[in-house]
């Protein structure tokens, strides 16, 4: 529609309300693809940000999460993102807090391309989550809640 705004009938800003909600909907619904909500291990001691990029990187195992996918899941879109190195210094830091924990969690990686969880770390790190979501019933797992 290249009407101005003061030229558009009732039934055509209806239909683009709809269809920003409609647009607002299918973001959501991407932005939980991608960073799936999960409640991680407080004694992780990861910052909002660092449970963020450790859910993304979880959401994309077995795979990898490419280095693109991951400013998208922090920053939502490649304009708003800083300088991609931010993600190496995320991945850093939180390597060194798993290793605190002692969660024998491994981040693989991928020179070139981004990270990935081993496969022996995928099993703990849900094993870790799923046993912590157990002591917190306010906090069902997905399966518990269907």
């Amino acid at each position: 529609m290249n009407a101005h705004a003061h030229h558009l009938t009732r039934s055509q800003v209806i239909a683009l309300l709809e269809e920003r909600d409609t647009l607002r909907e299918t973001i959501r619904q991407l932005e939980d693809i991608l960073v799936p909500f999960m409640v991680l291990p407080k004694d992780w001691r990861l910052t909002t940000s660092e449970q963020r990029m450790m859910r993304a990187l979880r959401a994309s195992a077995p795979g990898i999460l490419h280095k693109e996918r991951a400013m998208i899941a922090m920053y939502g879109t490649w304009e708003d993102a800083p300088e991609q190195k931010i993600v190496d210094v995320f991945i850093c830091k939180i390597r060194r807090k798993l290793m605190e924990a002692q969660t024998r969690i491994h981040i693989e990686t991928i020179w070139g391309r981004g990270w990935r969880l081993t496969p022996e770390s995928i099993q703990i790190f849900d094993g870790i989550v799923a046993a912590d979501a157990a002591d917190y019933p306010a906090w069902p797992s997905a399966e518990r809640a269907a």
